[in-house]
């Protein structure tokens, strides 16, 4: 009699019949293999977004210093969710990189894991983009001239530029009208993107059977 073979699945039944597949030995998720610093990183996404959800139930695009400042001082807890939230994304920061070297130091990055290191190396960006739209959204002097500076820095790139910094900004030249695409931007679109991606390189590296070799 010959055997009975399980249908093979595609799309979104492999997705989710790969999110916790059986195939990564215990050795390789263990903490002194990876160090854990992609899920310590991935822990304090999550803190970060807690904090930021709260922080945007307070927090007014019209009139960003201010809406800080009553944030920081007259909010019950105010302060610690703006810290949390602050030293949660600085943190997150520090742990992707070390990752990233990590990788490089293990070797992780070779052969079919390519595309991983790729998505990866996406995500650190949109994390930086991330953070650096926080800091923006302040918007005192010194914030000011950072996101001036930078999207000057936008506006100057080859042929496609002054479109995104319309993309960016919102607005043709930068200022307070532009605070409100930035919120957008740091509270939505970020997130959403940094969720996605990260969701896919952790199905990704379950799928590889985690980690190369240890450091």
């Amino acid at each position: 009699m010959a055997a009975r073979h399980e249908p093979r699945r595609g799309g979104a039944g492999a997705f989710l019949l790969h999110l916790h597949p059986p195939r990564i030995p215990a050795r390789r998720a263990s903490a002194g293999f990876t160090l854990c610093l992609g899920g310590l990183a991935f822990h304090l996404f999550l803190v970060s977004a807690v904090t930021g959800i709260l922080l945007m139930v307070h927090y007014r695009p019209d009139a960003p210093y201010v809406s800080v400042r009553e944030i920081a001082e007259w909010i019950p807890y105010g302060d610690l969710v703006r810290n949390l939230h602050y030293w949660a994304g600085q943190g997150m920061v520090v742990l992707m990189l070390l990752h990233m070297v990590r990788v490089v130091v293990t070797g992780s990055y070779q052969g079919p894991k390519r595309r991983i290191w790729a998505v990866g190396a996406l995500l650190a960006g949109l994390v930086l983009v991330a953070d650096f739209t926080g800091y923006l959204l302040r918007f005192d002097r010194e914030t000011f001239w950072a996101g001036y500076v930078a999207l000057r820095v936008v506006r100057a790139v080859p042929l496609a530029g002054p479109g995104l910094h319309r993309i960016a900004a919102g607005t043709e030249t930068y200022g307070a009208a532009s605070v409100r695409r930035i919120h957008l931007w740091h509270c939505v679109v970020l997130p959403l993107a940094v969720a996605a991606f990260v969701s896919y390189h952790f199905w990704k590296v379950r799928r590889a059977g985690g980690a190369a070799r240890p450091l």
